[in-house]
């Protein structure tokens, strides 16, 4: 009976101290007492972010900051594998949350190792190709398949392993000229951007595929070729449609329908920042808005 009692006293301890452990960790997280805006971000991932603050995502997190009447500040970090795990999740004591950062202005509505919120925008992956007389016409990538394929012998496909990109190519019967790229490069200094800016402006390949913003935005950089943009076509088994949320850590409600109140008080705002970089966007009827055009699927 004397060892029962004493097992009981220690399950009792132990449930009013995690009790209270648990209620002490969640006044901690109380956004109410922060008075910085922490983003977890990428230092060179333009036209998303980099340590110049240039991008869209910082000019959102900028409105944020003065929304809340907070000061901005950055946890820096490639968002390749990992980006939670070393920013959002990543222990910092001298800050208010204890976190290196507590909130990504980019994210996928389900990302691993963080909870993302409602979406704020739709873009879709899209082809870049040459802007002459053989192309002319062409308004999407079912075009290209509707052209004499003789055309299109020896050109290069560059894409990105393991993306919609790579899955097109290969669908249409076009594995024998594709140029692969890694998605996630272990260098820095290296972006996705560059399969426009460098290989496809210094005609290593002839055609590009890759995700709307960052296509759009590396397309703006070359001037030694005419190129444009046009709709990756999909089908059920291909998606080429994402849409785009914000992300902060599990069991933080209140900061996470704080971040919801923001996007949808400031939707316009947000849309009228991400069309100033010429992101392509997906309508609510499905039709693709890219630069001035608009694009029917």
């Amino acid at each position: 009976m004397a060892l029962e009692r004493k097992t009981f006293s220690f399950l009792c301890f132990v449930v009013i101290f995690a009790t209270y452990l648990g209620r002490a960790n969640a006044g901690d997280l109380d956004p109410d007492n922060w008075t910085t805006l922490r983003v977890c971000a990428d230092p060179n991932s333009m036209p998303l972010s980099n340590i110049r603050k240039e991008g869209f995502e910082n000019k959102i997190a900028e409105l944020f900051a003065k929304d809340l009447g907070w000061k901005l500040g950055y946890k820096w970090f490639p968002q390749r594998l990992a980006f939670f795990r070393n920013t959002i999740r990543a222990k910092e004591p001298a800050s208010e949350s204890g976190f290196a950062c507590d909130i990504a202005i980019g994210a996928s509505p389900d990302p691993e190792g963080a909870l993302g919120t409602k979406t704020y925008y739709t873009s879709t992956w899209v082809m870049v190709i040459p802007d002459t007389p053989l192309f002319e016409g062409v308004r999407s990538s079912n075009d290209v398949l509707s052209m004499d394929r003789t055309k299109l012998e020896g050109r290069k496909f560059g894409i990105f392993q393991g993306t919609p990109g790579a899955d097109w190519v290969v669908k249409n019967g076009f594995a024998g000229q594709m140029m692969p790229f890694v998605r996630m490069q272990s260098d820095p200094n290296e972006y996705p951007g560059l399969i426009i800016e460098k290989h496809l402006a210094e005609g290593q390949i002839d055609f590009a595929i890759a995700w709307g913003p960052i296509a759009a935005y590396s397309a703006s950089k070359v001037t030694d070729r005419k190129i444009r943009l046009i709709p990756l076509i999909g089908d059920r088994e291909m998606r080429t449609d994402y849409s785009i949320a914000m992300a902060v850590r599990y069991r933080e409600p209140k900061w996470k329908k704080m971040v919801e109140k923001f996007i949808s008080k400031r939707q316009s705002a947000i849309n009228e920042i991400i069309k100033g970089y010429g992101v392509p966007l997906v309508m609510a009827d499905g039709s693709v808005v890219i630069g001035k055009e608009k694009f029917s699927r």
